[in-house]
């Protein structure tokens, strides 16, 4: 194997010139790095983000906690969850419950493939009131 130092201009204008006569090479070669980097930062990730698929059944003992931290909406209805302050949806509002409420389930429900509970508050400031949050907000009492 021989190289070659004395000619290195030719060598770096034929690699230049190649890139020019053809241009979708050197745009394949981009689109392939940039794929190539949301593969793996989509595939890469969090372990802590990990979802649960959990069962819940009638009667159960659960505990009432938003995983954004912060207050759950408990409403008359399930898929009632909005949030805007109108007249009407203040009238669907049950209560506001605080992390930590403790609460036995009364029925779940799926509506447009999101999972709703109706839970009755054992505890409190919504002790005694029963309504509807989404499935996400409590987990099994311990």
């Amino acid at each position: 194997m021989s190289i070659n130092f004395g000619n290195s201009d030719q060598s770096s204008t034929s690699g230049s010139s190649s890139i020019k006569s053809n241009p979708m090479a050197l745009y394949g070669g981009i689109a392939a790095v940039v794929i190539g980097g949301l593969g793996f930062f989509l595939i890469g990730g969090n372990s802590q983000s990990e979802v649960r698929n959990v069962s819940f059944s009638q009667g159960q003992e659960v505990v009432i906690e938003n995983p954004n931290g912060g207050l759950s909406h408990i409403t008359a209805g399930p898929g009632m969850m909005s949030a805007s302050v109108s007249e009407e949806d203040r009238e669907q509002s049950i209560c506001t419950a605080q992390p930590g409420t403790r609460g036995k389930i009364e029925e779940v429900q799926v509506i447009d493939l999101l999972s709703y509970v109706k839970v009755t508050m054992t505890d409190g400031d919504c002790e005694g009131k029963s309504g509807w949050t989404t499935k996400t907000n409590i987990k099994i009492a311990g």
